[in-house]
C-alpha cells in the first residue's frame, strides 16, 4: 500500500517541532550568562533580546499566514531556516549588545514563521483524520526537544564556549532542517486529497483520479465579523499570559527559599507535563466532547499554578510544576484545532496567525508584567492567581466560541 504524502509531512513537522522548537527556541536562555560575563553587560540587558524576538515574532504573525499562501513552501522554509542557521553563527561573533538586538529580531520572524505557524497549517492541510492525535505528538515533540537539548548545549557551552556552541546550533540547523525544507509542501495538489479525506468525485470507469477537495470554510473578512474570532483572541492572550510565567519558575522556585537546582527540577517537570498533556489532548479531542477536555485541563493547569505557592515539599512542587505544564497543552494542541474546526480551512493559515500574533504580545508582555510584580512585591503570589483568573477565563471564552461555532453549523 502506497504511504500518503501526508505521513512525510507529519514527518518533517515532528523534526521540526523537535530540532527547530526544542533546540533554536528552549533553549535560548542557556547562553545569557556566559555571554553576560564576557561581553560585561547586565543580566537586563541581555535578557531584553527575548523582548525583541517576541515582538518581531508577534509582528510577523500578522502577515504569516498571507505569505504561506502566496510563496511556494519549499522556499519559504529554505530562507528561513537557513537564516535560522546563519543568524546563530552570527551570534558568536558578536562583541556588543547591539547586533544581537538585531539578530534576534531577524530570529523573531524567520522562527515565528518556520517552526511556531507552519506545523498547525501544514497538518490542518494535510490531514482530515487523526488531527488532534498529530496536534498532540508534535507538540510534544517540542518539550522533548527541549528537555534533550537543554543539559547537551549546557555541556558544550562549558566545555567549548558559548561562542562556539553558537556555531554547532546553527550548523545543525543547516544539516538538519535544510533538507526538511524541501519535503514540505502547502497543501495536497493533482488530485490528491488530505488524508482522511472522502472525495467528492467518483472515479470515472477509465480510472481518472478524483479532483483535490475544495477548501471550505471562512473567508478571513467573513471571521473577522464572528463573536467567536474575539473569543479566540482573548482566550489565547489568557492562556499564553499564564504560561509566560514558565520562564520564571527557576527564580520563582528560589524566591520560596529553595535551591536553584530544585528550581531546575520543577522545570524539567514543567517540560514533562507539557509533553504528556499535549500527547493526552491530542487523543482526548480525537474521542471526547472539546467541552470536556477543556475542562479538565483548565483544572489542571490552573491547580498546578495555584499550587506552586501553597505546598512546601520539593516533591509536590515538582506535581505542581508537571500540572502546569500539562495545561499549556490548551495553547499548542486545543486551540489551533478549534480555530480549525470553527472556521474551516478556506483562510484557516490566515485566521490561525493573526490569532496566534495576539497570543505572541500577551507572551512578550506579560513575561514583563511577572518580572515587575515581582519587583514591587518581593513575591510571585501575585502572578500565581493572575494565572489562575485567567485560565477561567480563557476557558469561558472558548467554550463560548465553540458553542457559537455549532450553533452556526446548525443554521
Amino acid at each position: 500500500m502506497k504511504l500518503h504524502y501526508a505521513w512525510i509531512i507529519f514527518i518533517g513537522c515532528c523534526i521540526i517541532s523537535f530540532v527547530g522548537f526544542g533546540l533554536t527556541i528552549n533553549t535560548a536562555g542557556l547562553f545569557w550568562g556566559g555571554m553576560s560575563e564576557d561581553l560585561n553587560l547586565t543580566r537586563a540587558e541581555i535578557a531584553l533580546n527575548a523582548t525583541f524576538n517576541g515582538i518581531a515574532g508577534a509582528v510577523s504573525l500578522l502577515f504569516a499566514g498571507t505569505v504561506f499562501k502566496k510563496i511556494n513552501t519549499k522556499l519559504l522554509l529554505s530562507l528561513s531556516f537557513g537564516l535560522t542557521g546563519l543568524c546563530f553563527i552570527a551570534c558568536s561573533f558578536i562583541q556588543t549588545i547591539g547586533p544581537f538586538y538585531g539578530i534576534k529580531v531577524i530570529l523573531g520572524v524567520v522562527q515565528n514563521i518556520s517552526i511556531v505557524i507552519s506545523i498547525p497549517i501544514l497538518l490542518g492541510n494535510w490531514f482530515e483524520k487523526k488531527l488532534g492525535m498529530l496536534f498532540g505528538i508534535t507538540g510534544a515533540l517540542t518539550a522533548v526537544g527541549g528537555s534533550f537539548f537543554n543539559p547537551l548545549i549546557s555541556h558544550f557551552i562549558l566545555e567549548y564556549g558559548w561562542r562556539t556552541t553558537y556555531i554547532i546550533v546553527g550548523v545543525i540547523c543547516l544539516v538538519v532542517l535544510l533538507p526538511v525544507a524541501l519535503l514540505m509542501r502547502f497543501k495536497p495538489e493533482n488530485g490528491m486529497l488530505p488524508y482522511g479525506a472522502e472525495s467528492t468525485v467518483a472515479t470515472t470507469a477509465s480510472g481518472q483520479a478524483p479532483q483535490a477537495a475544495v477548501l471550505k470554510g471562512f473567508t478571513m473578512k467573513d471571521a473577522i465579523r464572528t463573536p467567536m474570532f474575539y473569543c479566540f483572541i482573548i482566550a489565547i492572550i489568557c492562556f499564553q499570559s499564564a504560561g509566560s510565567l514558565a520562564q520564571h519558575v527557576p527564580a520563582l522556585i528560589q524566591s520560596l527559599n529553595f535551591s536553584l537546582q530544585v528550581g531546575a527540577s520543577v522545570m524539567s517537570a514543567l517540560l514533562i507535563g507539557a509533553a504528556a498533556g499535549k500527547l493526552l489532548m491530542g487523543f482526548m479531542l480525537d474521542h471526547v466532547k472539546p467541552t470536556v477536555v477543556l475542562l479538565i485541563f483548565t483544572i489542571v493547569g490552573a491547580s498546578g499554578w495555584y499550587s506552586t505557592g501553597v505546598f512546601n515539599d520539593t516533591v509536590f512542587l515538582n506535581g505542581s510544576g508537571f500540572f502546569s505544564g500539562m495545561g499549556q497543552a490548551i495553547v499548542l494542541t486545543a486551540i489551533p484545532l478549534l480555530i480549525r474546526g470553527s472556521f474551516g480551512t478556506k483562510d484557516y493559515s490566515q485566521i490561525l496567525s493573526i490569532i496566534l500574533m495576539f497570543g505572541a504580545f500577551s507572551n512578550a508582555i506579560s513575561v514583563y508584567v511577572h518580572g515587575s510584580i515581582f519587583d514591587h512585591t518581593s513575591s510571585y503570589s501575585a502572578s500565581l492567581i493572575l494565572n489562575v483568573t485567567t485560565y477561567v477565563i480563557g476557558f469561558l471564552c472558548l467554550i463560548f466560541a465553540i458553542k457559537m461555532s455549532n450553533k452556526m453549523k446548525t443554521i
